[in-house]
């Protein structure tokens, strides 16, 4: 199956461009996208609001991101040779407190963010300190699980953890930014493209966002350049 792979030097040459309308691609095939953000300088996190169709929110629920209450439990532990992230199930802490226990933490920290329709994985934390060491995080879209009669939009996002914009981070201190969108069941890369630079006193950037065609019935992706200051909390009490 063909596949588009779009690579811009420039942020500005992506933007509002929809990567999976191109006559090679198979959107219908398209089963799972995987997006990877990676970057160096501070410590970030990458998230997903699932939205209505006014672009709103209509829980905390349909936030995910490392907090998240509703988590994906994979089959396997994350360091193993052999992990595969979309290899799990839906877990929710009513029905797991007993095995863990009744430590929320070490369940949090053994599973992953979800949203309600188990169709977005998030991603583990990556907290590293060092501001030269490459960092990365992992989230996947399984669009045939999407709740559709719920959810028109996903917009994702990359924030600043909350520790540190108390601290006043910003991604001023963020480098070498970039955004990977691939499809899973092929390793094809749909698109790539650096994250602007242009938010240094931002600490919250939207970057892409998935809208759904009711006329089609099919998802498109598009790459966003929005940057808000206040972190994921302004972002699900004011934007979305």
């Amino acid at each position: 199956m063909a596949k588009v792979k779009f690579e811009a030097e420039d942020f500005e040459k992506v933007l509002g461009q929809n990567i999976l309308s191109d006559g090679d691609v198979q959107k219908d095939e398209l089963k799972t996208l995987r997006v990877d953000l990676e970057w160096k300088g501070t410590d970030l996190d990458v998230c997903a609001f699932m939205l209505d169709s006014d672009g709103e929110l209509a829980t905390k629920d349909d936030i995910v991101y490392f907090r998240s209450k509703i988590r994906w439990k994979t089959a396997k532990p994350f360091d193993a040779n052999d992990f595969d992230p979309l290899d799990g199930k839906k877990s929710v802490w009513a029905e797991e407190q007993e095995a863990y226990g009744g430590r929320v933490k070490v369940w949090m920290n053994e599973t992953l963010p979800a949203s309600p329709d188990g169709s977005v994985i998030g991603s583990w934390d990556d907290m590293t300190e060092d501001p030269d060491a490459p960092c990365g995080e992992t989230m996947h879209i399984m669009i045939e699980e999407i709740n559709t009669i719920k959810y028109k939009r996903i917009a994702l996002a990359a924030v600043v953890a909350e520790d540190l914009i108390k601290e006043g981070i910003t991604f001023k201190e963020v480098r070498d930014a970039s955004v990977t969108i691939t499809d899973v069941e092929n390793e094809d890369e749909l698109v790539s493209y650096p994250l602007s630079e242009k938010f240094p006193d931002k600490d919250a950037v939207c970057f892409g966002e998935l809208v759904y065609d009711e006329d089609n019935y099919q998802w498109n992706f598009k790459p966003m350049a929005s940057g808000y200051k206040g972190g994921i909390l302004y972002l699900a009490n004011n934007v979305f």
